[in-house]
C-alpha cells in the first residue's frame, strides 16, 4: 500500500508576533472554502486546520511532500512574503507531525502550559474538517490518539490543575495595575475567553457590569449570570464613560473599539484578546488608557505557571508512549500483511480438509484426481478471497474503515484484543 506524506505547517506565539499573526488567520465563515481549495491542490488527499488567537496551523495528508505549495497559498492568503513565511512557519514532517498534534492537543504547546481551550479548539478543527468532508483516514487515526494522549496527559499529571487560561493570565496582569475590588467591568463578545475572563474577574471581586454583543440573543445567557446589563455594539461609547475595565474577544474583522470611544478623564485598562485585535491603532496612545494584548501577557504567563513545567517531563513520556502506541496501530494496518496472514489462516483450513480428503479416498482416488482437488480448492480459495481482499485495500482508505479492519481481524482471528469495537465518531463526540 503506498505510503501518504503527513505534514504539519504552521506558526504559533513562539515563532511570530500578534499582528504577523492576524494576517494568517482563517475565519470560521471562510473555513469551509479554504479547506476545499487546498483539498483540490494536486496530491492533497485530507487537510484540517487549526486557527486560534495563538497559532494557525494546517495538517495536510497527500502523495507527495506539499509543503512549498502551501507556503505559496498562505503568501497568497496573507500578504506576507514567501521568505518572511519561511522564517517564522515550522513544517514537521510524518511522525513529528504527530507528535506536535499530540502536544498542542495536551497544551504542552501553549502560551499557557495546560490551558484546558486548546482541547476544545483542536477538537472544533477537527470537526469542521469533518463536516466539510476535508479529512480521512489518516487524520482520523491522528487525532483519535491525539484526544487520548490529551485524556491521559491530564489524568496522569498536575499539569491543568489551578486556574490555567490566557484570561486568567489577563486578571493577574490586571491586578499589577490596580485594584480589582469594585471595579466595572464591560465584556465586549461571547466567546469561551470572554467566558473565562467574567468569571476571573468576577472571583476578583470586579463586578461584570456591562455585556455587549452584535446579537443581543447570544449574550442573554451569560448577561443574567452576572446580573449584567446587555447592550448592543452601537452603544459602546455611553458605556465607556462608567466602566473601569474593557475585556474584548470578538472574531470581528474590522475594530471594535474605536479611538471615538475613549473618555478624556477616566482611566481605562483594555484587555485585546482577539485576532485579529479589536482595538482600533492610536487607542494605545492615550494617556488615560492601559493596553494589553495577548502578546503581552507572556511574562504574567510565565510566573503564574512555572510549577506547570515540572510536570513537562512526565507529560512527555506519557506523549512518547501514546506515539509508540500509535505507530504500533498504524503497523498493525499493513495491508500486505493483513491478507498474507488472512491467506495462511484460510489455506490452514484447506489443507486440513483436504489432508481428510487424501486419508479418505488415499486407496480409491488417483494421483491425478487428488491433484486435480487440490488446484480445485486452490482456485475457491483464490475466488472466495478476492472480493474480501480488494474490499480490505478500500476499508484503510475508508474515514471509519479501522472499524471494519478491527472486525475483519476479530472473525478470522488474526489478531487477539478485548477492546470494544466502536465507531470513531461515538469514541469523541
Amino acid at each position: 500500500m503506498k505510503t501518504s506524506v503527513i505534514e504539519l505547517i504552521g506558526t504559533n506565539h513562539k515563532f511570530s508576533d500578534l499582528q504577523t499573526r492576524e494576517k494568517l488567520t482563517f475565519h470560521q465563515d471562510e473555513l469551509e472554502h479554504y479547506l476545499k481549495k487546498i483539498k483540490s491542490f494536486a496530491y492533497v488527499k485530507e487537510v484540517m486546520i487549526l486557527s486560534t488567537c495563538n497559532r494557525i496551523e494546517m495538517l495536510i495528508v497527500s502523495g507527495l511532500p506539499i509543503s512549498d505549495r502551501i507556503v505559496e497559498f498562505l503568501s497568497e492568503y496573507s500578504g506576507l512574503d514567501v521568505d518572511k513565511l519561511y522564517d517564522i512557519l515550522y513544517i514537521k514532517r510524518n511522525i513529528e507531525a504527530v507528535r506536535h498534534i499530540f502536544r498542542v492537543a495536551s497544551s504542552l504547546d501553549s502560551m499557557v502550559i495546560g490551558e484546558p481551550q486548546i482541547l476544545g479548539q483542536i477538537k472544533d478543527a477537527y470537526k469542521w474538517s469533518v463536516e466539510f468532508m476535508t479529512s480521512g483516514a489518516t487524520i482520523n487515526r491522528i487525532m483519535r490518539r491525539a484526544f487520548h494522549a490529551a485524556k491521559v496527559v491530564k489524568t496522569k499529571t498536575d499539569i491543568s490543575k489551578g486556574a490555567v487560561s490566557v484570561a486568567y493570565a489577563a486578571v493577574l496582569k490586571s491586578k499589577k495595575i490596580m485594584n480589582l475590588d469594585g471595579k466595572k467591568v464591560l465584556s465586549i463578545g461571547v466567546s469561551e475567553m470572554n467566558r473565562l475572563a467574567c468569571e476571573h474577574f468576577s472571583q476578583a471581586n470586579a463586578e461584570i457590569a456591562y455585556i455587549a454583543n452584535r446579537t443581543k440573543e447570544n449574550a442573554l445567557e451569560l448577561a443574567k449570570q452576572y446580573n449584567a446589563q446587555l447592550i448592543g455594539l452601537d452603544e459602546l461609547k455611553d458605556v465607556f464613560l462608567n466602566v473601569d475595565i474593557v475585556v474584548t474577544s470578538t472574531a470581528s474583522k474590522t475594530p471594535i473599539i474605536n479611538k471615538e470611544f475613549i473618555p478624556k478623564n477616566r482611566k481605562l485598562l483594555i484587555i485585546d484578546m482577539a485576532i485579529p485585535k479589536d482595538t482600533q491603532d492610536g487607542v494605545e496612545d492615550f494617556e488615560n488608557i492601559e493596553l494589553i494584548f495577548v502578546d503581552d501577557l507572556k511574562n504574567v504567563v510565565d510566573e503564574s505557571m512555572r510549577f506547570r513545567k515540572k510536570q513537562s517531563e512526565l507529560a512527555e513520556e506519557i506523549i512518547n508512549n501514546e506515539l509508540k502506541a500509535y505507530i504500533e496501530y498504524i503497523e498493525s494496518l499493513d495491508y500486505d500483511e493483513i491478507i498474507k496472514k488472512l491467506r495462511i489462516i484460510a489455506d490452514r483450513i484447506r489443507q486440513t480438509e483436504l489432508n481428510k480428503f487424501k486419508k479418505r479416498y488415499k486407496d480409491k482416488i488417483d494421483e491425478n484426481i487428488l491433484e486435480g482437488v487440490d488446484m480445485l480448492t486452490r482456485s475457491l480459495l483464490n475466488k472466495v478471497l478476492h472480493e474480501p481482499t480488494r474490499n480490505i485495500k478500500m476499508f484503510m482508505e475508508h474515514p471509519e474503515g479501522d472499524m471494519y479492519i478491527e472486525l475483519l481481524k476479530r472473525i478470522f482471528k488474526i489478531e487477539h484484543s478485548k477492546k470494544d469495537v466502536k465507531c470513531f465518531f461515538s469514541e469523541n463526540s
